[in-house]
C-alpha cells in the first residue's frame, strides 16, 4: 500500500476505507516497522558508538588472551655482511683473518609466557570478558530502547491516518446532512438556519480534515528524519493488530525481567569488574616467572662454503638447534608513597559503588515491570470499553440521521450524535494505540523486546 497526500485504504472498526493517490506523483519510499526498525538501528549515532565500544573491548579481551596464555610465533632471518680492510681486518693482530663475506639463515619457532603466581593474569582475563559483556548488554538495550520509539512513532502515524479516516466519515456524514436540511428546507419541514448550522458543521469538519492531513505528513517526515531515511519516506500501517498480554503473575514477570534485562546484567558484570580489580590488589605479594622457549635451524652459505674447501671435515645437513629458560622474579615495594594503601580504598568505593547501582537497577526493575504491566491491563479494559462506546456511538449517529431526516429529533440532536460519534471513534484509535504502546513498553520492562524481531507481530 502506498501514500501519497491522502489517507490510503484503511481498515478501521471492520469498514475499509479508500481515497485517491495524487495523480502522476513519483512514487516516494515506502517503509514497513520492520523496515523503520532496521533503517533506525543502522543509522542512530548511540548504536554505532556502543558497537565500536563493544569492538574495542573485543580487541582488548583478544589482547589480554595474548598476555594471559602463552603465544606461539615463528621467524625467518637471513643475515648478510660483506666488509674488505687493506690491513687484514680487526683479527690481524692476533694472527687471524677476518672472513670479508658472511650469510646466516635462521628459522625458528618460539614461545613466551608469563606465569603470575597470584593469578593476576586470570583475573585481567576474567575483567576483559565482564567488560565486553557489559558492553554487549548496554548496546542491547540501546537497540531495544531505539526500536520502542521508532514502533511508538509508526504506530502514531497510524493513529493519525485513522483519525483521519474518522474525519473522512465525518465530513461525509455532515455532506448529507447538509443535504437533508436543505430537502426539508425546500419540504417547508424545518427553518433556514438548519441548513446554515449544517453548513457550518459541514465547513468545520472540513477544516478538521485538512489539518490532521497534514499531521500525518509532519509525523512521517518526522520518522523518516529520525531514522535517517529519506524525508520524502512514507510508511505503509494498513491496521492495528493487539498482541496478548504475557501471561502469569507479577512476581513471575519480574523473575523472568531479573534474568533478561540487558541494564541489570550490565550492573552485574559492572559488580563483577569491580570484585576482580579488589582482587588485583594482592599480585605484588606473589612472584612472577617467565618462561621462554624456541627451536629452528640455522644454515650459512659462507661457511658451508669453506667447509667445502676442507672436504674430509665437512659437515652434512644445516645445524638444529633448541633454547629453553626460566626467569623468577619477586617484588615487593617497600616505600611508595601511599600508591598500594589508597589503590585499595579506590578498589573497595569501586564495589561498593557497583553494588549500590545494581541495588538500585534490581529495584528498578521491579517497579518498571510492576507499572508497566498494570499499565498494559489498564490499557486492554480501557480498549475494550473503548470498542463498545464506538459501536454504539457511530450506532446512535446513525439512527439520529435517520430521525432527522423523517422530522422525528431536531438539527442540534443530530449534531450532537454525530460529535459523540467521533469522539467515541477517536477514544477507540486512542486506546488502541494506548495499549499497543503499553505492551511495547511492558515488553522493554522484560527484556523479551528483541530489537531485530520487534516487530513480528505488531
Amino acid at each position: 500500500m502506498r501514500f501519497h497526500g491522502y489517507v490510503p485504504a484503511l481498515v478501521i472498526a471492520g469498514t475499509i476505507l479508500f481515497a485517491p493517490l495524487g495523480a502522476g506523483a513519483q512514487t516516494p519510499p515506502v517503509l514497513s516497522l520492520a523496515d523503520a526498525v532496521r533503517y533506525a538501528l543502522a543509522h542512530n549515532p548511540t548504536v554505532a558508538q556502543q558497537v565500536a565500544a563493544l569492538a574495542q573491548a573485543q580487541g582488548a579481551l583478544a589482547l589480554q588472551k595474548g598476555q594471559t596464555y602463552p603465544t606461539v610465533s615463528g621467524s625467518l632471518q637471513s643475515y648478510l655482511t660483506k666488509s674488505s680492510s687493506s690491513y687484514g681486518g680487526a683479527y690481524q693482530v692476533i694472527g687471524a683473518q677476518q672472513q670479508n663475506v658472511f650469510s646466516q639463515n635462521t628459522a625458528s619457532i618460539g614461545t613466551q609466557y608469563t606465569l603470575n603466581a597470584g593469578g593476576l593474569g586470570l583475573l585481567k582475563l576474567a575483567e576483559a570478558q565482564a567488560q565486553v559483556d557489559q558492553a554487549a548488554a548496554t548496546l542491547k538495550r540501546t537497540r531495544e530502547q531505539i526500536a520502542s520509539s521508532v514502533t511508538a512513532a509508526y504506530y502514531g502515524i497510524l493513529q493519525k491516518l485513522s483519525i483521519v479516516a474518522i474525519d473522512q466519515n465525518d465530513l461525509d456524514y455532515q455532506n448529507l446532512l447538509v443535504k437533508a436540511a436543505q430537502a426539508k428546507e425546500r419540504a417547508g419541514a424545518a427553518a433556514g438556519v438548519d441548513v446554515l448550522r449544517a453548513q457550518v458543521a459541514q465547513e468545520k469538519s472540513s477544516s478538521t480534515l485538512v489539518a490532521d492531513r497534514a499531521a500525518v505528513s509532519n509525523a512521517m517526515e518526522s520518522l523518516a528524519q529520525s531514522i535517517d531515511a529519506p524525508i520524502e519516506s512514507t510508511f505503509s500501517p494498513l491496521f492495528f493488530k493487539q498482541p496478548p498480554l504475557p501471561q502469569g503473575t507479577v512476581e513471575t514477570l519480574v523473575s523472568i525481567a531479573e534474568s533478561s534485562r540487558p541494564d541489570l546484567l550490565a550492573a552485574e558484570l559492572a559488580l563483577h569488574g569491580a570484585q576482580l580489580t579488589r582482587k588485583n590488589f594482592d599480585r605484588e605479594l606473589f612472584p612472577q616467572i617467565q618462561f621462554s622457549g624456541s627451536f629452528g635451524n640455522q644454515f650459512s652459505p659462507t661457511t658451508f662454503v669453506l667447509e667445502q674447501s676442507a672436504i674430509p671435515n665437512l659437515s652434512r645437513g644445516s645445524a638444529g638447534y633448541w633454547t629453553m629458560g626460566a626467569t623468577t622474579s619477586f617484588t615487593l615495594p617497600f616505600v611508595d608513597y601511599g600508591a598500594r594503601h589508597t589503590e585499595r580504598i579506590q578498589d573497595d568505593a569501586g564495589i561498593t559503588s557497583a553494588q549500590a547501582a545494581l541495588d538500585a537497577a534490581r529495584g528498578q526493575v521491579e517497579l518498571d515491570v510492576r507499572q508497566t504491566y498494570r499499565a498494559a491491563q489498564t490499557a486492554q479494559t480501557q480498549l475494550a470499553y473503548a470498542t463498545d462506546e464506538q459501536r454504539l456511538g457511530k450506532e446512535a449517529a446513525r439512527i439520529a440521521q435517520l430521525q432527522y431526516q423523517n422530522g422525528i429529533i431536531a438539527f442540534s440532536d443530530v449534531a450532537q450524535a454525530e460529535q459523540t460519534s467521533v469522539t467515541a471513534q477517536s477514544d477507540y484509535v486512542n486506546a488502541d494505540v494506548a495499549y499497543i504502546n503499553a505492551i511495547v513498553n511492558l515488553r522493554v520492562a522484560l527484556g523479551t523486546y528483541d530489537a531485530d524481531n520487534a516487530t513480528a507481530d505488531l
